[in-house]
């Protein structure tokens, strides 16, 4: 369905998985995970081959990510709880260079080890795949400046074609 509202134009399209059980978002019991990763692996491939085939990739900005990550232990019963200090988010396509891992963390998964971007980078370089300069998004209100990026953020260059 998103290829063919991509095929006819549609320029936002947003993809979500179940809601708030079962999803991909799950604090319980990690077992639970190799059905999920199913779930969403071969539907995303499918798109992903499927831009790529009819030549729409290059002009779609394709954004995997959650709000946060996991923790990388188990700290619950027989689960992860909410963790933000790293996590993996991906993009493709878009104006995104192909085939490349940005950033890496330490040996546990818990602290950044290299080339940490943050959520105000991500957002940047987003805007910026969209064709948006982020710092141009700026408005006054209540005597102090916003934006999307919360007047931080830089364009993460190393990810860009």
């Amino acid at each position: 369905m998103a290829r063919r509202l991509a095929e006819r134009g549609v320029r936002f399209i947003e993809l979500i998985d179940t809601g708030s059980s079962n999803n991909w978002d799950a604090h319980g019991n990690l077992k639970s995970y190799e059905g999920l990763a199913r779930n969403v692996d071969q539907p995303m491939a499918g798109l992903l081959r499927d831009l790529k085939s009819r030549g729409l990739l290059e002009d779609t900005l394709v954004v995997w990510t959650t709000e946060y990550g996991r923790t990388p232990w188990v700290d619950q019963p027989d689960g992860r709880g909410h963790h933000n200090f790293v996590y993996s988010s991906w993009l493709a396509g878009g104006g995104v260079k192909p085939g490349i891992v940005y950033g890496q963390s330490d040996e546990y998964g818990d602290q950044v080890a290299e080339n940490e971007v943050h959520v105000h980078d991500f957002h940047a370089t987003i805007l910026h795949l969209l064709g948006f300069d982020h710092t141009r998004l700026t408005y006054r209100y209540g005597g102090r400046y916003f934006r999307l990026t919360d007047v931080h953020g830089a364009v993460v260059k190393g990810v860009l074609a």
